[in-house]
């Protein structure tokens, strides 16, 4: 009784979502009907004539396999997940069915479900190399997303100020997972959470990966380094990195305006330095 209540619930669905498409009749032949619409990539009318096909030949189980594959591609997820339960529920061990349902997921952008069907799709078949195929992409795509998320919480974290917990989670992200562009930031945090040692060798780390990327990234991290001489209480070293960001700067643009950061600083360090003798403007 409750598989006839859940197609009767997909039929009313699919028929809603091909009306005005369909006209409320019967053909002849509705499963040639749908394989037309099919192969004209009519979706709402292969669905609703594969409902009309399903009626007349009840004990054709495949056909909830086209049904769900016309509801997936007409936009009705749900309606698609009905027809191919129905049809692994008849056939549990259909390799397809199972790859299926990863393409579905996959368009529901549902990554982790997407990549539990194709890991089952994979132990039915592991010799498959088109299956095997398919779960190496769930599984870049699923651990993409789950870096996605470390990097919003590591964010989070920055901006809450929060240093230790922000510091160990941009250590994984980047020493682990591979997230060399947040390379900046970690330096920045470790920094901010008191470990200049530790800070000096990842700034290090950033010039390398900054000389490789552009030139404003290159004047960043000798501010960056600078800044943290400073805090270091070490001013000549500061003063050296300025200079070397003011060189940078002028590099890059070709000239150095007296209002930037790594003038003003060079004046500052100057001043500490020559007490007796240098007065900034």
């Amino acid at each position: 009784m409750r598989r006839e209540l859940r197609f009767a619930s997909t039929l009313l669905r699919v028929g809603q979502a091909g009306s005005g498409a369909v006209e409320a009749r019967t053909p002849v032949n509705v499963l040639a009907e749908a394989d037309a619409a099919r192969d004209r990539r009519d979706w709402a009318t292969a669905a609703f004539y594969y409902q009309q096909a399903l009626q007349q030949y009840p004990t054709r189980v495949s056909l909830f396999v086209q049904l769900g594959h016309a509801c997936k591609e007409n936009g009705d997820f749900e309606a698609a997940l009905e027809a191919y339960r129905h049809f692994l529920e008849e056939e549990p061990d259909d390799v397809d069915i199972h790859l299926q349902f990863g393409h579905l997921y996959n368009r529901m952008n549902e990554p982790e479900a997407a990549l539990q069907w194709y890991e089952r799709a994979h132990a039915l078949a592991p010799d498959d190399t088109d299956i095997a195929g398919h779960l190496k992409l769930a599984r870049l795509r699923f651990s993409r997303v789950d870096i996605e998320r470390k990097r919003q919480s590591a964010m989070e974290l920055v901006q809450s100020r929060r240093w230790p917990q922000a510091r160990a989670q941009l250590r994984d992200l980047v020493d682990t997972d591979g997230e060399i562009d947040l390379i900046a930031v970690y330096a920045n945090v470790t920094k901010e959470a008191g470990d200049f040692d530790e800070a000096l060798r990842l700034y290090d780390i950033y010039r390398e990966y900054a000389q490789n990327l552009d030139a404003a990234s290159v004047i960043d991290v000798e501010i960056q380094t600078a800044h943290l001489y400073k805090a270091m209480r070490d001013i000549e070293a500061a003063l050296r990195y300025y200079i070397r960001a003011r060189d940078a700067e002028f590099g890059l643009y070709g000239h150095v305006t007296p209002d930037s950061v790594a003038s003003r600083e060079i004046r500052a360090c100057m001043a500490e330095i020559y007490t007796c003798f240098w007065h900034p403007d």
